[in-house]
């Protein structure tokens, strides 16, 4: 017996097995949505590395830091920005180290927003198509995050004397 087509039982079985198939994606797919990492202070600097980019990825938070925006290549990413709603509060403080005076406080910078209408700067960090960052350290609810460590990940020290005291062993390292 020849047979030239298939029966409505076996079209039934692969519309089934396509329709499975189908709904696995889907739901997998909304899972790795779900489980993408909210950016914060101890991963921003490993956030805007990974972002696609030729130049730069900075995060620029203004009014008190009750806006945060997240420009690539200098062109703002709206959809990004979204991600950083009550990112930071009024209270970050940033600094830099320097050896002979140790944390100094940074004078907020200002920006010309697209009205060109100037913005004080709050907070900032940009990180350059090689992974490298500005070398600062916040200060932000009782924590204190350094940036400076080029290619490694930002750390967080309790205190302004802990970050002191690496620094100074750095330093005494770097001489001997």
């Amino acid at each position: 017996m020849k047979r030239s087509a298939f029966s409505l039982i076996e079209l039934l079985i692969v519309v089934v097995i396509v329709g499975l198939v189908y709904t696995l994606a889907i739901s997998n797919f909304e899972n790795v949505k779900q489980n993408k990492v909210k950016p914060t202070l101890l991963n921003l600097k490993s956030y805007l590395s990974k972002l696609e980019k030729s130049k730069n990825a900075e995060l620029i938070c203004l009014d008190k830091c009750k806006s945060c925006n997240l420009y690539v290549d200098g062109v703002l990413d709206a959809n990004a920005s979204a991600e950083f709603e009550d990112f930071l509060d009024e209270d970050v403080k940033v600094y830099r180290y320097d050896v002979n005076y140790g944390l100094i406080s940074l004078q907020n910078k200002v920006f010309f927003n697209s009205e060109n209408t100037q913005e004080e700067i709050c907070f900032s960090l940009s990180v350059d198509k090689n992974g490298v960052s500005e070398q600062l350290i916040v200060e932000y609810k009782d924590k204190f995050y350094d940036f400076s460590p080029y290619f490694t990940n930002t750390k967080v020290y309790l205190s302004a004397s802990d970050i002191s005291d690496v620094r100074e062993d750095l330093y005494q390292e770097v001489l001997r």
